[in-house]
């Protein structure tokens, strides 16, 4: 159910939705945990509201948006038949803003949100029989996600029928660390943590020709 206005400049968005997704498997679905080499079929069900707000004055774009997600498995064949999906991130904003001035144009944007669920060991009893002893599934979470973005665009001729641009852009001006995945394994009777971590600060330049 979507439901939109739009007068005077002003975008306003909100969308409701269910759904639900049979004959998934276990493969599909990228575990890491105990269940990463069972193999059985389920399914999941969703549902969550996404938001957008955007107001347009002159030469400035300027948008919000916020999403909620619940996403949950449902696998008979497992110990635990009823868990949170690997993919579900509870909580999402975003937001942007982009400036046009003559052949220039400035934007910036913030993206964060909630952490996904993961599966850590159990404290203190981190292995039993040479395997990780994980607790229930998916019922930790990663920490928060925030990256911030900025770019610069700028168009000119190179002749009566070429055009071009260059433009810079910084992903993650803030050169945060964020953690995207936690996984386990056990090495000479020792538990190993990987931790998988996003870019840092990157920079980025381009330079198009249209003819």
């Amino acid at each position: 159910l979507n439901l939109n206005y739009d007068q005077g400049g002003w975008l306003v968005s909100a969308e409701g939705y269910f759904k639900k997704v049979d004959g998934i498997t276990t493969q599909s679905q990228g575990f890491q945990n105990q269940y990463e080499f069972v193999q059985t079929d389920g399914s999941y069900e969703a549902y969550g509201i996404d938001f957008l707000l955007r107001k347009n004055i002159e030469n400035l774009n300027t948008w919000l948006s916020y999403s909620l997600l619940n996403s949950n498995y449902e696998f008979a064949d497992l110990p635990e038949s009823s868990f949170p999906s690997n993919f579900e991130i509870g909580h999402a904003v975003t937001v942007g803003s982009s400036y046009t001035y003559d052949n220039l144009k400035l934007s910036a944007g913030l993206n964060w949100h909630s952490g996904r669920p993961f599966t850590q060991p159990v404290s203190g009893n981190e292995i039993l029989d040479d395997e990780v002893n994980f607790e229930s599934t998916n019922s930790s979470r990663l920490p928060e996600y925030l990256r911030v973005d900025v770019s610069a665009l700028y168009d000119f001729n190179l002749g009566k029928s070429t055009k071009a641009n260059v433009g810079v852009a910084v992903w993650n001006v803030l050169n945060k660390e964020n953690v995207i995945n936690n996984f386990y394994r056990v090495s000479n009777d020792a538990l190993n943590v990987s931790q998988q971590r996003s870019l840092g600060i990157t920079p980025n330049a381009v330079f198009r020709v249209y003819f």
